[in-house]
């Protein structure tokens, strides 16, 4: 009876553990993004303004929105210049100020490839006059390993690239802080493509939060910055109406995106460089 009652026992310490190695990464984030909302009450800190706010009252008429990262960065999957672009025009219509895109995305970009990108003298002086960096990396790291080597070595490699992706993203955003400490960084979330039903769509799941956990927790320590919660946007249930290919959003996947960055703004506190 007593053998029995330590097995149970052991039996749930190992479920315990294993739900909370697995829901853990979610709950940080949800943190995260709870703790930059700004509470509408009558009592709020009247010095507390969005980041909207911060464009609407700057005494700037023009902007300068640079775009870091990927394909998706690079908007591959539509027609109508990606996010960033309809980012600008959605700035645009409710700050009544131009916005000027400048996208230097590249298809198939890694972390460590856009770290390299960075060292390129035409590079930096983009990142030191831009206002608005928007970065979207990271869904290469594992992917390209998985391309060449087989996805029995990416899972093998999962601590490595993960360890990697993390310095190089904290590595990134130092290197843009050192050429410009006053732009405010977007940062998009990593969205999932398998569709909720596959076997394997909770091990994509638990990847994604670990990599977005990961860009939360950088881009709290570099402000003034934002995570935009992509995967909210591009829910595996509706799939069909806003992925181009197997992998890149259409124009309706990137309005999307573009409108939950606008939320985002609206809803979140501006953080002065420190």
């Amino acid at each position: 009876m007593k053998k029995r009652y330590i097995v149970s026992l052991l039996l749930l310490f190992i479920l315990i553990g294993t739900a909370g190695w697995y829901y853990y990464p979610q709950y940080k984030i949800n943190q995260i993004k709870e703790a930059s909302v700004i509470i509408k009450s009558e009592n709020k800190d009247k010095h507390q303004i969005t980041y909207l706010d911060y464009f609407i009252n700057s005494p700037k008429s023009t902007f300068s929105h640079l775009v870091l990262g990927d394909s998706v960065a690079q908007g591959r999957g539509s027609e109508e210049g990606g996010f960033a672009q309809k980012v600008n025009t959605n700035l645009q219509n409710l700050t009544d100020k131009t916005f000027v895109l400048e996208n230097q995305g590249i298809s198939g970009a890694t972390s460590q490839g856009l770290l390299n990108q960075l060292q390129i003298a035409a590079v930096q002086e983009s990142v030191k006059k831009a206002d608005i960096i928007s970065i979207n990396i990271g869904g290469n790291d594992l992917v390209q390993i998985a391309k060449e080597e087989g996805p029995l070595k990416a899972i093998q490699s999962y601590d490595e690239v993960k360890t990697g992706y993390e310095q190089n993203l904290e590595d990134i955003f130092e290197l843009i802080r050192k050429h410009n400490p006053d732009a405010v960084l977007v940062l998009n979330e990593l969205y999932n493509v398998v569709k909720s039903e596959k076997n394997y769509y909770p091990a994509t799941e638990k990847l994604l939060n670990d990599w977005n956990l990961i860009a939360y927790e950088t881009a709290l320590s570099h402000q003034p910055s934002v995570v935009v919660p992509v995967s909210d946007a591009l829910q595996t249930e509706d799939i069909d109406k806003w992925l181009y290919d197997s992998i890149h959003p259409n124009d309706e996947g990137y309005d999307r995106i573009a409108e939950k960055t606008i939320t985002t703004f609206q809803n979140h506190s501006y953080k002065k460089a420190q």
